[in-house]
C-alpha cells in the first residue's frame, strides 16, 4: 500500500471519527433539551440535586442489545431512605419507564435493578425521592437505538401463551439481628409489545400489550409498587436488595397488564 493511499485512509478514518463524535454530541444535546420539559411535567419547580452522592445509576455506555438494557440504581448514602425512584429514558416514546415506590415496611433498600428498552441515543436518569421530600438525580448517556421497534425474540404465539407466568426468588443476603437483609428477584414472562414492532409475516404492526403494574409483598405486607410501560423490556425483571425489620419467609407478586389481565404468584425463602 502506497504512502499516498495510507494518508487518504487515515484521513477518511479521521473524518468518520469526527462525524460520529459530532452526531453523538448533537444527540446528547437533544436529549438534554428534552429533560427540562420532563422535569417540569413530573416535578414542577421542585429542585433536583444532580450527582451520585445519594443514589447512583449504573448503565452501559453502549448497549449490546437496545431492547434489553440493564440498569441498576444503588443507594450510595445508606443513611438516607429513598421512598421512590423515577426512571427516565429521555428520548423514548414513553420517557418515564417506571416509578418504583417503596413502603416503610420495606425498610432501607440498597439496590434496584431492571431492564429497559432504548429507542435512540439518550440520557437515562434515576430520580430518587427521599423520605423528607428531597429529590436527587443520577444520570448516564447510553448509546443504543431501535429498542422499541425491535421484534420480540420469542415466537409470538408462544410468548402470548406464556404471558403472566412468573419466577420469583427470595434469598437472604446475610444475617443481621437488627436488620435482616434480603434480595427479591421478580421475573415475568410477557412480550411487552410496544406497538412499534413490525410483524414480518402478517405485514402489520403488533398491537401494544405490556405490563403496567407490579406489586410485591413480604409475608403479606406490601413492600414495592411499580408503575411501568413498554419502555421496560420484554419479559420484565425487577431485582431489589433491601433491609427490613423482620426476617421474611415468602414473596408474593401481582402484576397487571394493558389488557386488564391480572397475574399472581408466590415463592418461599430460598435456602442455600
Amino acid at each position: 500500500m502506497t504512502k499516498k493511499l495510507l494518508n487518504r485512509l487515515f484521513l477518511f478514518q479521521g473524518m468518520m471519527v469526527f462525524l460520529l463524535l459530532t452526531a453523538s454530541s448533537i444527540l446528547q444535546a437533544e436529549s438534554s433539551e428534552r429533560w427540562p420539559m420532563l422535569k417540569d411535567a413530573y416535578f414542577g419547580d421542585s429542585p433536583i440535586v444532580a450527582g451520585d452522592t445519594v443514589i447512583s445509576l449504573q448503565a452501559p455506555k453502549r448497549a449490546h442489545d437496545a431492547a434489553t438494557v440493564p440498569v441498576v440504581v444503588n443507594v450510595v448514602d445508606s443513611g438516607r431512605q429513598v421512598k421512590e425512584v423515577y426512571l427516565f429514558v429521555d428520548m423514548n416514546p414513553l420517557p418515564l419507564a417506571g416509578i418504583f415506590k417503596f413502603t416503610e415496611e420495606a425498610g432501607f433498600w440498597s439496590a434496584l435493578e431492571t431492564r429497559i428498552r432504548i429507542n435512540e441515543y439518550t440520557h437515562v436518569r434515576a430520580v430518587g425521592v427521599l423520605d423528607n421530600g428531597e429529590l436527587h438525580m443520577s444520570e448516564r448517556f447510553v448509546k443504543a437505538s431501535g429498542g422499541c421497534s425491535t421484534p420480540a425474540l420469542a415466537d409470538m404465539d408462544q410468548a402470548m401463551a406464556r404471558a403472566g407466568k412468573m419466577k420469583l426468588f427470595l434469598s437472604e443476603v446475610y444475617e443481621s439481628k437488627d436488620y435482616p437483609s434480603s434480595e427479591a428477584v421478580i421475573k415475568i414472562s410477557h412480550p411487552n409489545n410496544s406497538g412499534m414492532q413490525f410483524d414480518q409475516v402478517s405485514r402489520n404492526y403488533i398491537p401494544a400489550f405490556f405490563v403496567n403494574t407490579i406489586t410485591a409483598q413480604l409475608d403479606g405486607v406490601d413492600i414495592l409498587d411499580v408503575e411501568t410501560n413498554f419502555s421496560m423490556s420484554e419479559n420484565p425483571v425487577v431485582r431489589v436488595a433491601f433491609q427490613h425489620g423482620v426476617e421474611a419467609s415468602s414473596l408474593s407478586v401481582t402484576a397487571k397488564d394493558s389488557k386488564g389481565n391480572t397475574y399472581s404468584h408466590s415463592a418461599d425463602m430460598r435456602v442455600e
